[in-house]
C-alpha cells in the first residue's frame, strides 16, 4: 500500500531519510571517548571515525544525486539503505580502529545517498510555496534529532556497550527499508519530465546559473555561521563560561528546539508570505544577533544571560532560512533535483568545515571572540550574497515575494 505524498506519514518519512546522517553522528558522539580503550587504538583514530563518515556522507550525496536523476529516487534510496545497514553491522562487529574507520566511511556513503533523496523527492512531488512548506516540515522532523540522539547514545552505550549504538542504527534502518520498499512510490517521473541523459549527469551548466549559485552560497554561509557555534560551543560554554556538561547539553538541545521552531514557523507562514518575505527579516535578524554576540565577546562582557538568548535567535532564524534558501536553489533546476540537492548539501558541509577550521585556529588567541566573530561575518556574508542574487536576478518587486 502506497503512502500518500500529501499525508503526515509521508512528511515524517522524508524527515527520517533526511535525519539519517545527523542521527548517525549525534547518537555515536558519546561513544568516541570509549573507542581507544575498547579497540586498543588512539584518540586520533577514534576521531577519524567521525571524519571518515563525513567524507563518505559528502560523496554519498554527490553520487546519490547524480544516480537518482538517471535511475530514479527509489532504487537509489533502497541501495543507500542497504549500504547503510551493512555498514552499521560492520561497525558493530569492528575489532580494530581501522576497520571501524572504513565501516563508518561506507555508512556515510549510504547516509548521504538516503538523505539527498528526501529533498529531491520534495521537488518531484511539490511545486512553489507547497514545496517550501513541505521542506520546512521535513526540517522540523530531522531538526528534532539533536534533542534526543546524544542522550540515546549515552543510554545505549551505558546499558549495552558502544557496539549497541551501531546495532540499533542498523535495526532501525531495516525497518525503514521495509517501509520504503512497500510504501514509497517512485517520484522521479511524476511530472513526466523528459530528461536527456547528458542533462542528468552534467553539472557544468548548473554552475552557469548564477541565481542557483547565489542561493546555494547564501545558504552555505548561513550554515557556516551555525557550525561555527557548534565547533566552539563546548570550549566556550564549559571551558570559558564555566558551566557543567549538563548545562551544555541543555543549551545544545535548546538551540536545536529553536531551529525546529523556526522551521515550523516557516511551514506555517510560507504559503501566505512567500520565501523572500521570510528570508529578508530572518537573515537580518541573524546578522543582528551574531554581531551583538561578537561585540559582547570582544568586549569580554558575555554571560549565559546574553549568550543563550542570542544563540536562540540565531538558531530560530536558521530554521526559517534553511528550507527557503535550499528550496529556492533546488527549484531552479527541477529536471536535476538530485544533483542540485547534492550541490546544496555538499556546499553546506564545505562551509561548516571551513567555519570549524577558522574557529579552531582562533580559539587559543581570541577565546570567545573566536566563535562570535566568524558567526557574525558569515551571517553578514549570507545576507549580502542573498541581496546580490536578488539584484542580479532582476526580479520585479511584486514577483520577489512569491518566488
Amino acid at each position: 500500500m502506497r503512502i500518500a505524498s500529501s499525508s503526515f506519514t509521508f512528511t515524517v518519512l522524508l524527515g527520517l531519510f533526511a535525519a539519517v546522517p545527523a542521527l548517525s553522528i549525534d547518537i555515536s558522539a558519546p561513544t568516541l571517548a570509549l573507542l581507544p580503550e575498547a579497540l586498543g587504538t588512539s584518540a586520533m583514530v577514534a576521531g577519524l571515525t567521525l571524519a571518515s563518515f563525513m567524507v563518505g556522507f559528502a560523496l554519498g550525496q554527490l553520487l546519490g544525486g547524480i544516480l537518482s536523476d538517471r535511475r530514479g529516487r527509489k532504487p537509489v534510496l533502497l541501495a543507500g539503505l542497504v549500504c547503510y545497514i551493512a555498514a552499521g553491522v560492520a561497525c558493530a562487529l569492528s575489532q580494530t580502529g581501522d576497520m571501524l574507520v572504513v565501516s563508518r566511511f561506507v555508512q556515510g556513503l549510504g547516509a548521504g545517498a538516503c538523505s539527498i533523496q528526501a529533498f529531491a523527492m520534495v521537488q518531484d512531488l511539490f511545486e512553489g510555496a507547497a514545496a517550501r512548506t513541505q521542506r520546512s516540515y521535513v526540517t522540523v522532523v530531522f531538526g528534532t534529532v539533536p534533542m534526543f540522539a546524544p542522550a540515546l547514545g549515552s543510554l545505549l552505550s551505558g546499558l549495552a556497550g558502544w557496539r549497541s549504538v551501531y546495532g540499533v542504527l542498523a535495526f532501525g534502518s531495516i525497518l525503514l527499508l521495509l517501509v520504503t520498499w512497500l510504501g514509497v512510490g517512485e517520484s522521479r517521473w511524476v511530472r513526466a519530465r523528459v530528461l536527456a541523459p547528458s542533462n542528468a549527469t552534467n553539472t557544468n551548466w548548473i554552475w552557469q546559473d548564477w541565481t542557483f549559485v547565489g542561493f546555494a552560497a547564501a545558504n552555505a554561509l548561513s550554515y557556516g555561521s551555525v557550525f561555527a557555534y557548534i565547533a566552539g560551543s563546548p570550549i566556550i560554554i564549559i571551558g570559558q563560561l564555566g558551566y557543567s556538561s549538563a548545562v551544555f547539553a541543555g543549551v545544545f538541545a535548546s538551540t536545536a528546539a529553536a531551529l525546529t521552531a523556526g522551521a515550523w514557523t516557516s511551514g506555517r507562514l510560507g504559503r501566505r508570505l512567500g520565501a523572500h518575505a521570510l528570508l529578508g527579516p530572518s537573515l537580518m535578524a541573524a546578522v543582528v544577533a551574531t554581531f551583538a554576540l561578537a561585540v559582547a565577546s570582544v568586549a569580554g562582557t558575555v554571560s549565559g544571560m546574553v549568550f543563550v538568548p542570542l544563540l536562540l535567535v540565531m538558531a530560530f532564524t536558521r530554521g526559517i532560512i534553511a528550507p527557503n534558501l535550499q528550496q529556492l536553489a533546488i527549484e531552479r533546476r527541477p529536471e536535476q533535483a538530485g544533483v542540485a540537492s547534492s550541490i546544496v548539501g555538499v556546499s553546506q558541509l564545505l562551509s561548516g568545515a571551513l567555519a570549524s577550521a577558522i574557529v579552531a585556529a582562533l580559539l587559543s588567541r581570541l577565546g570567545l571572540a573566536a566563535v562570535g566573530l566568524p558567526m557574525a561575518m558569515l551571517s553578514l556574508a549570507a545576507l549580502l550574497v542573498w541581496r546580490w542574487t536578488i539584484f542580479c536576478a532582476k526580479l520585479p518587486v511584486s514577483t520577489r515575494a512569491k518566488v
